[in-house]
């Protein structure tokens, strides 16, 4: 789920399903799209680092995003900011 080239088609290949089916309950249960889901299901595990401060003094935001699927860290702060309303050094800042 959080390899760069993760995609409805395998999930669905990992479910043993058609892409159709696995969308349609991706929509149905969690109103929004297969790329919406993926994208704050990575964000939540974002969040979920930057809360670790063990995990943090081993980590850069840059590492943090490309760990978790993101092509770059400009889309990853961007993706955070519209899942959270934070970007992820307001985040991590927050915490602390």
């Amino acid at each position: 789920m959080f390899s760069q080239d993760f995609s409805l088609d395998k999930l669905t290949a990992l479910v043993g399903s058609r892409s159709k089916y696995v969308s349609q309950i991706i929509n149905e249960t969690y109103e929004k799209n297969f790329s919406a889901f993926l994208a704050e299901r990575r964000i939540r595990e974002a969040c979920q680092i930057l809360s670790d401060e063990s995990l943090m003094k081993n980590y850069t935001i840059e590492a943090i995003a490309a760990n978790l699927g993101f092509k770059s860290r400009t889309n990853f702060i961007s993706v955070f900011k519209r899942v959270t309303g934070l970007t992820s050094t307001q985040f991590k800042n927050h915490i602390e």
